[in-house]
């Protein structure tokens, strides 16, 4: 029997492990039932957990660290959709680990902080940035007290003038601040797009210079990522020296490393394909290397000499087919807590001391993966020639031939991506033999900014037809029954649900859209974009994501192509959602019913993905039921 929909909506029974700097006992969240993320302490074997801490239904904690071996520092926010981002009302708390001495550090309002070093030497203090509206976002440094949450200002940064402000900073193995990045306003200060970005560094005087980096594009990407662990390099991602316009390779983001004693800069990695996605850290937060996820998950270390490096290596060999990650370590460097996962793995943790590997807790115990489908990364080349990325699930038993399919685009779209790895959806479909088809399609982030930009503009259009190419891909590929075709997706993959049906009518037999934004016009007066605040950056992401052309966007709205509809429809939203109101729904249903089209409704009181289990179990249940209906068993058994 394959996992039941009520099993795969579970979530975690525990997450983001962290040991403390001796050795003694770990931090680590979960999640119950009523979308409250708790975070406990326990002792480093789990035999006792000494204190739980929990702030009720929709309140999430995360992001914690060891200040010391006594205190927790972590974010605690309200969470109101599982695919809803945006932290709300949050905090900054610290407490001790028998859940003593409890008190709020910092609360964000018009200014918001950066944690840049847990300070190693001192246990009671923090090195913050603080960012104030009134400073148009620019970065001062503090010293934040762990105890009591009191501020003590450093100073300013250098490298800004009149015109610019200093944006981030980048803190060496020693907490001291060597870099700073620096944007200028531009023309509109609310467009980040027409800012430049300029580093400088401090040199072993401590005098302040503008490092020179000679670009080949107008618009550069840059990301901080680490220094050496003599401190003599740091390391950066971007994609400065790639040209841009008709011809160009694909601009990824790849490795930099600045020397601070030749004052000279060299690149050290790149992927052709994929940007670096982030670093890999030695036990004294040192950088050793960067992730890259060309399909599966992927490993660049700089120095493949480095016994640090090799005993990284030797780990992930110990679990072929799967990621390996280290949370962190304890302060001497002799143990860490060691992260598993992958397609059919939720995730384990392990404790890893004296070459041996201890497994301390996993992710979901229950949970049979036996029976879990594989997840193969593939690739395939769109009606112009791009180049995609994307995921083929296979349901367990070995045939990969004529199946139903069921396609799964992401939402964003801008930025996000789908990555290898376990997805309870994405199972719940394949294990009860479904092929489940994901694609990175242009606009999508990971595979540079020009792919990314590829997308401005282009919704309903060239995105759409990326998504059209994979489907028609698993089709020439064999792996996909023509007959037996449909589309699931949540936010904007619902908007690409729908007006998929809009576009290829004859295509799929069924879509599923999930909190789906359905009137691009609606856009542009409802959602939590236009709160008031944020509508002059809204308006300038907007106009250059969808447009605002209001024929174009009527046009590319699937609730005004109703009638191009042939396939079922399955419509499912949150009634609190505040990202994507579920006046999108309703005003699509309203032009269903004037045409007389047919579709399933499922509300919850719930906002932008639902996050209580039993909704979930039900929204996983009423989706295997339709599809059933349409393109599984029940069709076939009616055809």
């Amino acid at each position: 029997m394959p996992p039941t929909p009520e099993s795969l909506a579970k979530f975690s029974k525990i997450d983001d492990v962290l040991i403390s700097p001796d050795g003694e006992h770990i931090a680590f969240t979960y999640r119950v039932e009523n979308n409250e993320v708790r975070l406990a302490i326990a002792k480093s074997d789990l035999s006792e957990v000494k204190f739980v801490l929990g702030y009720g239904e929709d309140n999430h904690l995360g992001r914690h660290f060891w200040a010391s071996n006594e205190r927790i520092v972590a974010w605690q926010w309200q969470n109101f959709g599982a695919l809803d981002g945006r932290w709300q009302r949050q905090q900054l708390i610290g407490f001790d680990i028998d859940g003593r001495n409890r008190e709020t550090l910092f609360v964000p309002g018009r200014s918001n902080i950066r944690i840049y070093s847990r300070l190693d030497d001192d246990p009671e203090r923090i090195l913050v940035g603080k960012m104030h509206y009134a400073d148009e976002g620019a970065v001062s440094l503090y010293h934040l007290d762990v105890d009591d949450g009191e501020l003590d200002y450093i100073g300013g940064v250098a490298g800004a003038d009149a015109e610019s402000e200093v944006i981030d900073v980048a803190v060496d193995t020693a907490d001291l601040v060597r870099v700073s990045i620096v944007r200028d306003r531009g023309k509109d200060k609310y467009d980040p797009d027409d800012d430049t970005i300029t580093f400088h560094y401090r040199d072993d005087a401590g005098a302040w210079h503008e490092l020179d980096i000679p670009h080949r594009r107008d618009r550069a990407r840059y990301s901080r990522l680490g220094f050496s662990r003599d401190n003599r390099y740091f390391y950066f991602a971007s994609n400065h020296d790639m040209p841009s316009g008709p011809g160009a390779k694909r601009d990824t983001l790849g490795v930099f490393r600045f020397d601070f004693e030749t004052e000279s800069i060299e690149m050290v990695f790149r992927h052709p394909d994929v940007d670096v996605q982030e670093g890999l850290f030695g036990p004294d937060g040192e950088l050793l290397g960067v992730r890259y996820q060309p399909g599966y998950p992927d490993k660049h270390y700089f120095d493949e000499s480095d016994p640090r490096v090799q005993a990284l290596t030797a780990l992930s060999a110990t679990f072929p087919g799967q990621e390996v990650l280290v949370n962190n370590y304890t302060d001497d460097g002799e143990t860490a807590v060691v992260y598993v996962y992958s397609d059919r793995n939720p995730g384990q943790f392990y404790l890893f001391s004296d070459g041996r590997l201890k497994l301390a807790a996993e992710s979901r115990p229950d949970l049979d993966t036996s029976k879990l489908g594989h997840t193969e990364a593939i690739t395939l080349t769109a009606r112009d020639g791009m180049k995609l990325y994307g995921f083929l699930t296979l349901p367990p038993g070995g045939n990969d031939q004529d199946l139903p399919l069921v396609l799964h685009p992401h939402g964003g779209p801008h930025g996000p991506y789908d990555r290898w790895g376990y997805d309870p959806q994405v199972q719940a479909m394949a294990t009860h033999g479904y092929a489940v088809l994901q694609v990175n399609f242009r606009g999508s982030g990971g595979y540079g900014q020009d792919f990314e930009e590829a997308g401005y503009g282009k919704w309903g259009r060239e995105m759409q037809d990326d998504i059209t190419d994979a489907t028609l891909w698993a089709v020439q590929q064999g792996i996909a029954d023509r007959n037996r075709i449909c589309i699931t997706g949540g936010s904007y993959g619902g908007y690409a649900t729908l007006q998929a049906l809009v576009r290829e009518p004859d295509l799929y037999r069924c879509g599923i859209g999930v909190v789906g934004v359905y009137s691009l016009p609606m856009m542009w007066k409802k959602g939590d974009m236009r709160e008031q605040g944020r509508r002059r950056f809204s308006d300038v992401f907007l106009k250059q994501y969808i447009g605002d052309d209001e024929a174009e966007l009527k046009q590319n709205s699937p609730a005004y192509n109703v009638d191009r509809i042939k396939a079922s429809i399955f419509l499912i939203h949150g009634s609190k959602d505040v990202r994507v109101p579920i006046e999108q729904a309703e005003f699509l249903r309203a032009q269903l019913d004037a045409a007389g089209k047919p579709y399933q409704w499922m509300v919850r009181k719930e906002g932008h993905g639902f996050t209580k289990v039993e909704n979930r179990a039900d929204q996983f249940t009423a989706m295997l039921e339709f599809l059933d209906t349409h393109i599984g068993e029940q069709a076939v058994a009616r055809n």
